[in-house]
């Protein structure tokens, strides 16, 4: 049901991913407003965990519905991992007026260890054998 579900809206799920992908480069790596105070439990960082939680997830989902096969799930949280590794890299490197936080990081690691948590219920019903 799960699979024959997603399956139907695989050209919306792959548009929604690349969305969620746009906003996290655009968010993170352009010149914010007003620079917060380092805090670990600020606002920023929660918009962190939850936007790499939805990429892990959508990426997933998405992974799952091109191959036909349940992702490792191992990989696909190593990849929102390097995601956000990329991401506070091209802070540091690219002259966007941001700075590379390692708290950030954290919490996009956080995101991702969530995604993956919620995918592994979903991923064991839709391959049920």
């Amino acid at each position: 049901m799960i699979k024959t579900l997603l399956f139907k809206y695989r050209k919306l799920t792959v548009l929604l991913f690349v969305l969620v992908t746009i906003v996290i480069l655009v968010g993170t790596l352009f010149p914010a407003n007003s620079l917060s105070n380092i805090n670990i439990w600020s606002y920023d960082k929660v918009a962190h965990l939850f936007a790499f939680a939805a990429w892990t997830f959508l990426f997933g989902v998405v992974r799952a519905l091109w191959k036909q096969t349940k992702p490792n799930l191992f990989n696909v949280f190593a990849l929102g991992l390097f995601y956000g590794l990329l991401i506070e890299l091209f802070q540091f490197i690219l002259p966007t007026n941001r700075s590379p936080e390692l708290y950030d990081f954290i919490a996009d690691a956080l995101g991702s260890g969530l995604a993956v948590l919620l995918l592994k219920p979903i991923f064991k019903r839709m391959f049920e054998e």
